[in-house]
């Protein structure tokens, strides 16, 4: 005998299906689910985007000044305004205005921005007797330019002219009496191929020359040439003839003072010399012209 007992309504509604999800003991409907869901897929995506607006603010603002930029750098680099139309320097003792215009009109119309300073200072110290230059942009069409030049510190043969020289032994110009008188030794025997060695040999000759005006003054406005061509040696030919002198480089005034005592008893004596040679520890080497032609 088979027994059936049926369930209340209320037990019947309380049932749950089988896969339908539940909170606590109440089922809860799959479309009240994806609603719920998709909701919180809103929220986050709005709270993502509201963080993500400041950085897109700043990123506008760069590219806004960034474009702002650009276009006022071409407006700058590409405006007639702004064209060289004149050029202006310090005044000047020595250069001649008419080359350092000669060497600044490549600036003139050309825009003021984009023109480069270093290579127009560049072909303006090619000018003779300009040191160095400065140039600096006047806005908005001009230019100014500090003129330093060299200063004549010595003379050189130089290609077979007389040159006036600066400190470094960089050629100036040519040596004339329009310069005025300059009473000193002319340098000779410079290795004009070899720049940073005639620099050298140059700084020789300035440093005995010091040496003889602090030691023996008057003595080189006898000396009419200092040849600088060995490194083991300097020669001088004095103005009143006689033998060149050989001087070591190293010690100026090696046997000078007993030379200066003797000299004119060897000219007397021994009459023009091939050489005299005051290098040597204690000793004066001297060759008469007669014994150097045989």
């Amino acid at each position: 005998m088979e027994l059936t007992t049926a369930l209340p309504a209320a037990t019947r509604r309380h049932a749950r299906s089988p896969g339908m999800p539940t909170y606590g003991e109440e089922p809860v409907s799959p479309f009240l689910r994806r609603s719920q869901d998709e909701r919180m897929r809103r929220g986050r995506r709005r709270r993502r985007t509201l963080r993500l607006l400041p950085a897109a603010g700043v990123l506008a603002a760069i590219v806004a000044l960034a474009g702002a930029c650009w276009g006022l750098s071409w407006w700058l680099s590409h405006s007639p305004r702004f064209n060289v139309t004149r050029v202006a320097f310090t005044p000047t003792e020595h250069a001649v205005a008419a080359d350092l215009r000669r060497a600044a009109d490549r600036a003139r119309g050309r825009n003021i921005f984009s023109l480069d300073l270093d290579t127009l200072a560049t072909e303006i110290e090619k000018v003779r007797w300009v040191r160095s230059v400065t140039v600096k942009r006047v806005l908005p069409d001009r230019l100014f330019c500090a003129i330093e030049e060299r200063e004549a510190a010595g003379l050189a043969l130089l290609r077979g002219r007389v040159q006036m020289i600066d400190t470094d032994g960089a050629a100036i110009d040519l040596y004339t009496a329009a310069e005025g008188p300059m009473s000193m030794p002319i340098f000779t025997g410079l290795d004009d191929r070899r720049a940073g060695h005639a620099r050298d040999q140059v700084a020789r000759g300035y440093d005995f020359l010091r040496w003889l005006d602090a030691t023996h003054r008057g003595l080189a406005a006898e000396i009419s040439e200092i040849d600088l061509g060995r490194d083991d040696r300097l020669v001088l030919t004095m103005n009143n003839g006689g033998p060149p002198v050989r001087v070591n480089p190293e010690d100026y005034g090696a046997n000078l003072d007993e030379w200066l005592q003797m000299r004119d008893w060897l000219a007397t004596h021994f009459g023009d010399g091939a050489y005299i040679d005051l290098r040597f520890k204690d000793r004066i080497a001297f060759q008469p012209a007669q014994a150097r032609r045989n």
